[in-house]
């Protein structure tokens, strides 16, 4: 499965593939665009519609009070795992 690609360089748009966040189990954690910069958050679900579907989003504001949000999917991105939660994990097992 390929990720949402991230911007390539600052004056390139980004491309994203979506199909990606329809098959995450939820509560899944995503990246957003918020305020022209990425943040984490939890994809809480996903609502179709008409012309697609829009992901429904938890995450914290400027203040840290929590939010939930509908974002057309170009602005969900999957979280990168951080390196050093994936060695511990791997160690373990």
């Amino acid at each position: 499965m390929t990720a949402p690609a991230m911007p390539v360089a600052v004056d390139q748009a980004p491309v994203f593939d979506p199909r990606p966040l329809l098959g995450l189990g939820l509560p899944a954690h995503v990246l957003v665009q918020l305020d022209g910069g990425w943040q984490p958050a939890w994809l809480i679900g996903r609502q179709h519609c008409a012309d697609g579907w829009v992901a429904l989003v938890q995450c914290a504001d400027a203040t840290g009070r929590e939010q939930v949000l509908r974002l057309p999917p170009d602005r969900v991105a999957l979280a990168q795992p951080d390196p050093q939660v994936s060695r511990s994990t791997a160690r373990r097992r």
